[in-house]
């Protein structure tokens, strides 16, 4: 063991158990923390997108690790949340509820497929070997990003100064969130705290489905994908969107990190050192960003996205 047994023996005994290598660059990886923790208090929800890509592209975290450790200091940091929300009454528990039905066999599903990805071992590429997570994940992080810095980019160059101070997701829901709701597919719900009268409750088990995969998969924050579908899908009002995605994330990072640390995924100061490190970095990126308008903001995290697309290309190919 190194320096770091006397001061994390939990994490030690954690990481013994969990076969996983505890000889982690802990420097490294606090100052990774605190950007990341900056990141995200200054671009927002889109900011925790990146933090598992750096683990592994920087300091060689394997994917599985990285996604379920994320995880664990997610948890902490959606506790936190869920407290500043519970008092506004701005939870649609009900809602919250039936989703959990998807977003908990999703994010189990996530785990599974990233199981078997890690039992699938390698393949040879030139003569070197490439695991097959490595490869798999690293296209859908490539693909992600590039996707979001793409529209990001887009959207923050054809809107003016005044319309980008919204943030990255507009508050209305479109057209398509008027065709859900009037989709007839029984049984139908009412959600008065959202405001919808009547909506299909597959849709809701569906829409947490699929959220549930990609977090289960990728460790992404479940704001990031849920909040955008609680807007556009569902139909919520912004306000209660982010208080019932705090409360939804509670429940589907807890059963995250709960699953993935079963398979041998987390490593317990790996977790702490990220809880820590993220929230105190956030709070300088919070006062950064309120320096600077939302245009550039936008227009910053397209770059920084694109950038990563390729931190992690070259990571991949060993440049």
């Amino acid at each position: 063991m190194n320096s770091a047994t006397p001061l994390f023996p939990i994490a030690v005994y954690w990481a013994h158990i969990q076969n996983l290598n505890f000889h982690d660059p802990l420097a490294g990886v606090i100052l990774v923390g605190f950007i990341v923790g900056i990141l995200v208090g200054f671009f927002g929800i889109a900011g925790r997108f990146l933090l598992p890509p750096f683990l592994n592209s920087f300091f060689n975290f394997p994917f599985n690790v990285a996604v379920g450790s994320d995880m664990g200091q997610m948890l902490g940091t959606s506790s936190l949340n869920l407290m500043k929300f519970k008092g506004l009454h701005n939870v649609d528990y009900k809602l919250g509820g039936f989703m959990l039905i998807g977003t908990v066999a999703g994010v189990e599903g996530g785990a599974r497929i990233m199981e078997w990805l890690k039992r699938s071992g390698h393949f040879l590429v030139l003569g070197r070997s490439v695991q097959y997570l490595d490869l798999v994940l690293s296209i859908f992080y490539v693909a992600l990003l590039f996707w979001i810095g793409l529209v990001v980019y887009r959207e923050a160059r054809g809107v003016s100064g005044s319309e980008g101070e919204a943030g990255f997701f507009p508050a209305e829901p479109t057209a398509l969130t008027a065709k859900l709701q009037h989709l007839r597919l029984p049984p139908m719900i009412a959600l008065p705290v959202s405001g919808i009268e009547s909506i299909s409750l597959w849709i809701i088990i569906l829409v947490g489905l699929i959220t549930g995969l990609l977090v289960g998969l990728l460790g992404v924050g479940g704001a990031f994908i849920r909040l955008p579908a609680f807007i556009y899908l569902i139909g919520c009002p912004m306000a209660v969107a982010i208080g019932t995605d705090f409360f939804e994330n509670l429940f589907s990072m807890g059963y995250g990190t709960l699953t993935h640390s079963m398979k041998g995924n987390v490593d317990l100061l790996l977790v702490l050192v990220l809880l820590v490190t993220v929230v105190l970095g956030s709070q300088i990126g919070i006062g950064l960003a309120r320096k600077f308008p939302q245009i550039r903001i936008r227009v910053g995290f397209a770059y920084i996205a694109f950038a990563a697309v390729f931190l992690i290309f070259a990571k991949l190919l060993w440049l």
